[in-house]
């Protein structure tokens, strides 16, 4: 009988931690409104996938490199497994160096593997090691609605790991940049800030929608007018910038032409 009454004691123990337990859950998840739970939860699944780039960049008109280089950040979004990062064309255009540092505080050199400097993208590859990376998770942008919600994640003057929020202001926007005219972008009004460059945009499921990539402003900071690349044009361009087809094209044009020249001054 004492067994018994132990045993139903500890019985009640059990139940009433599991009880606290879930009752404590339930408090600190009602203090919470749906969508802040939804930011939260998009941010702790993405984040992971957004890294910090900081350049190395030299003067142009500076021989060897003699002046002490600039530096700039920027930010980059992880698409492959292997170290295959995606980022602004014109954030590491000039750089000498790459470093890539990764949410959990790893830093690694990044290479340049291919660009397409007219969408503004370009690619990087790491050597992560052992230790795997977390892919961003692929979405579509082609069926974006005005008014979906759209949260930017990145590194705005050098602070890493930062989440905006807002919403997609406009689709298929063209806006000319210092050094192109990019087409079929994305307007959203989350804020967006130097440093947020090649930082994912992602709508409420965590899926990438777009790469942060210009803000227009009369003072440099965010006034709520940004701009990203569409992803499914970064789809489209990121085996070309893998596989760099414009070098390969370019060497088989000059083989094409060398071929041509020389039959003509055989038969001469």
């Amino acid at each position: 009988m004492k067994f018994s009454a132990n045993k139903s004691a500890r019985f009640l123990l059990l139940a009433a931690v599991f009880f606290f337990d879930f009752l404590n859950a339930f408090v600190l998840a009602s203090a919470y409104t749906r969508g802040e739970l939804n930011t939260m939860d998009v941010y702790e699944r993405v984040s992971p996938s957004v890294v910090n780039i900081t350049t190395q960049t030299c003067d142009p008109e500076s021989y060897f490199c003699v002046v002490p280089p600039s530096t700039g950040s920027g930010s980059g979004i992880i698409i492959g497994a292997d170290g295959t990062i995606v980022t602004s064309y014109h954030l590491i255009s000039r750089a000498r160096d790459i470093e890539v540092t990764l949410a959990d505080g790893r830093r690694l050199p990044g290479k340049v593997i291919g660009s397409a400097p007219d969408d503004d993208l370009a690619v990087l590859r790491i050597e992560p090691g052992a230790q795997p990376l977390t892919e961003i998770v692929w979405g579509d942008s082609r069926s974006l609605k005005v008014g979906e919600k759209a949260l930017a994640i990145g590194n705005p003057f050098g602070l890493g790991q930062t989440l905006t929020v807002g919403v997609v202001s406009m689709v298929d926007r063209s806006i000319k940049t210092d050094a192109a005219v990019l087409r079929n972008v994305i307007q959203v009004s989350a804020s967006i800030n130097p440093g947020n460059s090649g930082g994912a945009l992602v709508n409420s499921s965590g899926e990438l929608i777009g790469m942060n990539t210009a803000i227009l402003s009369p003072t440099g900071g965010s006034v709520g007018i940004g701009f990203a690349v569409p992803v499914h044009r970064i789809r489209e361009m990121t085996p070309g910038m893998l596989y760099n087809y414009e070098k390969w094209l370019s060497w088989a044009a000059l083989a094409v032409l060398l071929f041509l020249v020389a039959r003509r001054l055989a038969n001469a």
